[in-house]
């Protein structure tokens, strides 16, 4: 995306994923994220677009059988790498019981 979203898209962004991270990991469809957004009917193509876009990013994903509507939206886990897994054999280092 080459300009940057204005503020309120950005409000919009957050409040959808703030919705599909509360119903995770069920997904949602796109009438849902409307009425749990309060972007219903009428708001509803500003919903899809935002939607449209996360997806672009890579931080929601779409998903719909061929043919069928609604869509559905889910969101991607982010990638964490955890740090290795060492054990310590020095005595002072250990827990006391």
């Amino acid at each position: 995306m080459s300009a940057r979203p204005d503020p309120f898209r950005t409000h919009v962004a957050d409040q959808v994923l703030a919705a599909l991270a509360e119903a995770a990991p069920m997904p949602l469809s796109t009438p849902q994220v409307q009425d749990r957004t309060g972007y219903g009917m009428r708001h509803g193509q500003l919903a899809y677009q935002v939607l449209t876009r996360l997806a672009k990013d890579g931080q929601v994903e779409r998903f719909a059988a061929p043919g069928v509507k609604p869509v559905f939206w889910r969101t991607l886990a982010p990638v964490t790498s955890l740090p290795p897994l060492t054990v310590t054999t020095d005595q002072d280092r250990r827990r006391k019981p």
